[in-house]
């Protein structure tokens, strides 16, 4: 167990309430979208400097009708219906070029419809920002009832607290658009979504064109900044939802990509180890199980999530059988699937 909080130094001063707008991109959310609105409904910030716009994506159920419920009531709520596409842009990406061009708001916070983010969202992110600083990312946690969403809540965890350490040190890896503010001025820098190459995995592309463009970034594992959302029901709508991460991720670093696909193939390789050398392979698993108890004893603790941790032990067992159909289904040569929509992997 790590006693040490690896990110000590407090959040700087904010700027006096700069003007914030909160994009989301609906397509066909009646059953999620109304928490996410009550929640965004409680967030705790200066009156009159907050807007929320929502992208209704050509919608075939009570979406739309649901959101202007919500905006007679809210006058900081706008419904903008997207039925075209801009700059031969696709998906989500082309909802949120559309918000991002109705706003002329200093910061822009991305959430997703099926997300509920916590009423000191916009405080914590804002105080992330510094002259330097392009973009913000908080942290998601799936919420759901049935172990398959708990081992969910687990995985993303790992992963997420992993990102923070590396990002602590400098290693940008990537963020979350259900849980990201990016500044007006890193946004029009790399020209919006307009001018990024097409992406499934968009929070990613432009999180990474923001960096390329020497502005400094900042990864939150903090309690003040954890929404969360909708975990996958079906083990289908899982490796859909991990094949379009794994195209996200192709764009990292070579030694990135490999240190990913050595986690995902963790039992494969152990199992061929084994066979050439058990001690060998004994003692690289327990150093593994030493270094991913160590990071999910940390990631409970920041996020006061301690109750999580009868899941967490079985997250090896988890994490090995995962991994490897992750990969197969990867290379399977079929389209993904988001929103039923489909988009080549490859």
């Amino acid at each position: 167990m790590l006693a040490t909080d690896p990110d000590p130094v407090p959040y700087p001063a904010a700027s006096a309430s700069p003007k914030l707008a909160i994009l989301i991109a609906a397509r066909d959310e009646e059953a999620v979208i109304p928490a996410c609105l009550q929640a965004i409904s409680q967030l705790q910030y200066p009156a009159g400097t907050v807007t929320v716009l929502v992208g209704n994506d050509q919608s075939s159920d009570q979406t739309a009708a649901l959101v202007q419920a919500f905006a007679a009531r809210q006058s900081t709520l706008e419904l903008i219906n997207i039925e075209a596409s801009v700059a031969g842009l696709r998906g989500k990406a082309n909802v949120l070029a559309q918000l991002a061009r109705h706003s002329t708001a200093d910061r822009l916070f991305f959430t997703d419809a099926d997300t509920q983010v916590p009423p000191g969202w916009l405080e914590g992110m804002s105080l992330a920002f510094t002259r330097s600083v392009g973009i913000v990312t908080g942290v998601t946690l799936p919420d759901g009832p049935r172990l398959f969403h708990k081992l969910q809540t687990i995985d993303w965890l790992y992963n997420l607290t992993l990102t923070h350490w590396l990002s602590y040190a400098g290693l940008p890896v990537t963020a979350m658009g259900n849980n990201m503010a990016v500044s007006r001025e890193a946004y029009e820098a790399v020209g919006g979504y307009e001018g990024l190459p097409f992406s499934v995995a968009e929070d990613f592309a432009l999180f990474q064109a923001i960096v390329k463009k020497g502005f400094n970034f900042r990864n939150l594992l903090d309690e003040r900044v954890l929404a969360t959302t909708k975990p996958v029901d079906t083990f289908r709508d899982f490796l859909h939802q991990r094949k379009r991460w794994m195209r996200g991720a192709s764009a990292l670093p070579g030694w990135m990509v490999a240190l990913l696909y050595a986690q995902y193939l963790t039992l494969p390789l152990l199992g061929l180890l084994f066979w050439l050398s058990p001690g060998v392979a004994v003692g690289l698993y327990i150093t593994r199980l030493f270094v991913q108890t160590a990071v999910l004893s940390f990631g409970l603790s920041r996020l006061r999530r301690t109750h999580l941790w009868p899941y967490a032990l079985l997250f090896d067992v988890y994490q090995l059988l995962i991994g490897p159909l992750s990969v197969v289904f990867y290379w399977l040569p079929t389209r993904i699937n988001w929103k039923n929509r489909f988009y080549d992997a490859y």
